[in-house]
């Protein structure tokens, strides 16, 4: 069980909007059943589908403030946390034209569905046999992508990857497999090869109820 910020700033299924409240019960469900973490998530990858079409929801994210205001460790909006299995509802609002750090997720699953704006996507390759939390590491660009509102981008654990902003405030809605603050995770330089760790995004608890 992972251990929660303060449960009183967060959301319950009893009080989060209805459509998020269905998403927590069907990814409950999944762990309920048992099955391995691909399958768990890649189901929930579809689930998430469904919650990025809610009108309310997309009403509700038009509150959000801005949750990563400077290039360097972003914030995360978070919206809850379950208390028997661990996966937390985050959200990322960039400003327009910011961009991460090349990084992981350490060995969190994250779900990152695209709610407004738009922005590019690229992913890294691991070219040594270091370890998963090293001091240095070789990596080579891998390819881009363009990602835009209704886009889900499924990063199992330790996949190296950056999220470069357009020109528009840009909202993703998370869904990890743990908090972050409870595990480690890498940045890249790519250019020096060095890496460092931390502990994740800030986490900024805030409610996804009216």
């Amino acid at each position: 069980m992972a251990t929660q910020v303060s449960e009183i700033e967060l959301s319950s299924t009893s009080n989060m909007l209805p459509a998020a409240e269905t998403f927590v019960t069907r990814v409950r469900a999944l762990f309920e059943g048992g099955g391995d973490e691909p399958k768990i998530w890649s189901t929930a990858c579809e689930y998430l589908r469904d919650l990025l079409e809610d009108e309310d929801l997309k009403k509700h994210s038009e509150t959000w403030p801005d949750s990563l205001s400077v290039e360097g460790k972003p914030g995360n909006l978070l919206f809850y946390e379950d208390a028997d299995y661990g996966f937390v509802l985050n959200a990322l609002v960039k400003a327009p034209g910011l961009k991460t750090s090349v990084h992981d997720h350490g060995r969190s699953w994250t779900l990152y569905g695209v709610l407004e704006g738009g922005e590019t996507v690229t992913r890294f390759d691991r070219i040594d046999d270091g370890l998963q939390v090293p001091e240095m590491a070789d990596i080579r660009e891998a390819g881009s992508h363009e990602v835009i509102p209704g886009y889900i981008d499924f990063v199992p654990p330790w996949e190296i990857h950056q999220e470069h902003n357009t020109d528009q405030r840009t909202i993703g809605f998370i869904v990890r497999s743990q908090r972050s603050g409870t595990f480690v995770q890498n940045r890249f330089n790519p250019d020096t090869g060095t890496v460092d760790q931390y502990d994740g995004p800030v986490q900024m608890p805030y409610k996804l109820a009216w």
